[in-house]
């Protein structure tokens, strides 16, 4: 069963595997992205279910791939999940997200949260 598609972006290869095998164990499809000009080409590519997004990344960090992804009117109502280790520093940055989970989030909380953002089944 197939409880829908999940883009994982965080530049640590442990941590996105890890959130890989939570999600995938869950039934998720899950695809991975090392930073946030990945993540905003896997969307317009897979145009997932939600994302989860590291927000401190080198590079393209995660604010500026959720701003990117929002500002397309295709991608827009995708929600992104801010998974970090500090959350957004402004209310305009927090907005962009659907919900935040605080590094290191239990599995549990990391699934209620996906889970609550899924479109019916």
């Amino acid at each position: 069963m197939d409880a829908g598609r999940i883009i994982v972006v965080d530049d640590y290869d442990d941590t996105r595997e890890l959130l890989e095998m939570i999600l995938a164990d869950a039934g998720y499809t899950v695809v991975s992205a090392a930073n946030g000009s990945e993540a905003v080409a896997l969307a317009k590519a897979h145009m997932p279910d939600a994302v989860l997004m590291d927000l401190f990344m080198p590079g393209m960090d995660g604010v500026e791939a959720t701003r990117l992804i929002k500002s397309d009117p295709e991608l827009r109502s995708i929600p992104v999940v801010a998974y970090t280790a500090k959350p957004p520093s402004t209310d305009s940055e927090a907005d962009l997200f659907a919900a935040v989970c605080i590094k290191p989030c239990p599995p549990a909380t990391l699934l209620a949260t996906v889970r609550a953002l899924m479109p019916p089944a």
